[in-house]
């Protein structure tokens, strides 16, 4: 069962269990979200992008449901193998921007698959992980997305060939070419344009004497919070289309997508714990907010499906998490600005139930002020 679907009874029930702030979880909807892209993709290997959420169940859920997974530090690289992942074929050390202390202990265990996209990574990795694979990260277009990551990585294609070659000067490995269209992606065609850029990569490697072998399409495939018009099953028709017109069949093609998989397989219950009336506008304050569950709602503005346990008539409310710092608010206009929802009249030890939690919420929450992440439950 989606947990989104659960009704006010069964998550009442599971409170009483639990308490709040609570995760509840559906490893069902993961398998499922999984292999609508496994099945969708022409990937030799699908890499659940470990960021979006790691929580132990949901990676050895996916573990068993054949994904690797894209890591980018140590921590996620032990939280990866305690789920019973094997470092040298189900991961791939996808950050550009590495400690080196986190580069040797993941050759010391045997992950040989590193990304890269400037002079300095390609010094650190052939010094801590001599002879090892390397995939190039090129800056593409991430217009129509919510977080534009190319603005931080990836180099632009008129670099690539000299990269490579300096990488293969190294004594590296250039094994392919790796891009990332954005964080949730509501665009299409960001992909094939990548997909058209990185194949004129290969050609251009070619040229210079080198054999390319692999296309990362990295992550991005989004998910729905509000209205948005999102198909997966049309964007992977895309990708595949593009990719076998511009690779045919001897490229391999692999894919890292976080969000996806976990963002509507996860649900959030917080309690009202305080309420104020503050020059003329109702506040409700809960136990998690911006520094746990909805920093991103700060960061970008991200619009959460909200319901109560209530039925009182429709009322105008400020959100505010338990911290002492007035930043933590977390009902947010889209540019950001502190704005009231509408929700059922609601009162102490009421319960907010917030949809599509899945992703960047557990795995962005602080420890400010003392304050835990929420427990997690999982429903199946």
């Amino acid at each position: 069962m989606n947990p989104n679907d659960l009704s006010l009874s069964q998550i009442q029930d599971l409170v009483r269990a639990h308490g709040t702030p609570l995760y509840i979880v559906s490893r069902q909807q993961i398998v499922e979200n999984f292999e609508r892209l496994n099945n969708g993709l022409p990937a030799a290997k699908i890499f659940y992008a470990t960021k979006a959420n790691p929580h132990a169940g949901i990676l050895e859920t996916l573990k068993a449901a054949g994904a690797g997974f894209d890591v980018a530090s140590k921590g996620e690289i032990q939280a990866a193998i305690n789920a019973g992942a094997n470092p040298q074929r189900d991961l791939i050390f996808a950050d550009t921007v590495k400690d080196p202390r986190h580069i040797a202990y993941a050759t010391s265990v045997g992950l040989d698959d590193f990304t890269f996209d400037n002079p300095s990574e390609i010094t650190q990795i052939a010094r801590h992980a001599p002879g090892t694979k390397v995939h190039l990260r090129l800056a593409v277009s991430n217009h129509g997305s919510v977080a534009h990551l190319s603005e931080k990585f990836g180099a632009t294609p008129d670099q690539a060939v000299a990269l490579l070659k300096a990488a293969r000067e190294a004594g590296l490995v250039p094994a392919g070419i790796s891009f990332h269209v954005g964080s949730q992606c509501l665009d299409n065609r960001r992909w094939v344009e990548a997909l058209e850029t990185t194949r004129e990569v290969f050609d251009a490697s070619h040229a210079a004497g080198m054999e390319l072998e692999t296309v990362d399409i990295g992550g991005g495939f989004p998910v729905r919070y509000g209205n948005e018009a999102i198909d997966i099953d049309a964007t992977c028709k895309v990708i595949t289309s593009h990719f076998h017109r511009l690779f045919g069949t001897d490229t391999r093609l692999v894919a890292e997508p976080g969000r996806a998989i976990v963002g509507d397989a996860m649900i959030l219950v917080t309690k009202v714990i305080s309420e104020s009336l503050r020059q003329g506008q109702n506040w409700l304050y809960f136990d998690d907010g911006t520094y746990g569950s909805f920093l991103e709602v700060l960061l970008y503005q991200a619009q959460y499906p909200l319901r109560s346990n209530t039925s009182g008539p429709p009322t105008p409310y400020v959100l505010a998490g338990p911290t002492c710092d007035s930043i933590d608010v977390f009902s947010r206009d889209a540019k950001g600005n502190i704005a009231p929802v509408t929700l059922p009249e609601m009162h102490l030890d009421d319960l907010l139930i917030a949809g599509s939690m899945g992703a960047y919420t557990f795995s962005e929450a602080t420890r400010f002020n003392g304050f835990e992440p929420p427990k997690f439950v999982y429903i199946d």
